[in-house]
């Protein structure tokens, strides 16, 4: 718990858990804008309304592959309490 890890511990890990809050944000919005996409897509009437719904698509896809799974590596670092960063010295720089 946060208690036994100590504030400044944690907040040290602060941009794990921005990174991971961030990452999770992003995905819903791409999530709703794909749903938006498949819902369009059929009802599309020219080809720019069709390719426009099918680049949301691929977007999203992206997203989901390539961006969304860095959420778990900070979620780990988080989770796992992870001293690196608190643990550096001025004096090192």
């Amino acid at each position: 718990d946060m208690i036994t890890f100590g504030v400044d511990k944690t907040l040290a890990n602060a941009s794990c858990y921005l990174g991971l809050l961030g990452q999770v944000v992003v995905s819903w919005m791409w999530l709703r804008q794909a749903v938006a996409a498949e819902i369009g897509l059929p009802k599309a009437n020219s080809d720019s309304d069709k390719d426009f719904y099918n680049g949301k698509l691929q977007a999203a896809q992206y997203f989901f592959q390539w961006e969304l799974p860095q959420a778990y590596q900070y979620a780990q670092l988080f989770i796992d309490k992870d001293s690196t960063c608190y643990d550096m010295q001025d004096s090192w720089f």
